[in-house]
Formats: C-alpha cells, structure tokens, sequence
C-alpha cells in the first residue's frame, strides 16, 4: 500500500536556540494549513525573539518540494 504522505519541514531560531521537525500529514490541504499556521505563529515578526524560520512542504513519493517559504528579521527589516 503505497499512500502518499506530505511532510512538513519545520525550522526556527529563536533568542539563539535552533527548533526543528518534520510533520507528516495525510493531504496537501492538511499540510498547507499546518505551514500557513506556522509561519503565521512564528514568521514576520510574530513570535518575539525569533529570527528566522524556514519551512516548506513535500511530499512522499518524489520528494519534491511543493511550498517553500525562508523569513528573516533582516529580510524584513530591507
């Protein structure tokens, strides 16, 4: 049984300290609404501290990269 699966590749630093993961997710909705709550919750300045989040989507069966999102403090501050 070949399902496909979404990961969801999360990456922040926040005061200095580096936080990652990965979330599997059954549907690209699913994991679409998973990246906009993270970035929402942690990007553009939203979560004091934090500085740089990475995050992006891809799913199972060729690993290709289908979301992909990299915010800084300094992009915004440009």
């Amino acid at each position: 049984m070949n399902e496909t699966k979404f990961f969801l590749h999360q990456i922040k630093r926040t005061n200095g300290t580096w936080d990652k993961g990965i979330v599997v997710k059954d549907s690209y909705e699913a994991a679409l609404q998973s990246y906009h709550a993270y970035l929402g919750a942690y990007a553009y300045g939203q979560s004091a501290g934090t500085d740089f989040v990475d995050c992006m989507i891809t799913e199972s069966a060729s690993m290709t990269i289908l979301t992909h999102e990299q915010w800084t403090a300094q992009t915004e501050a440009e």
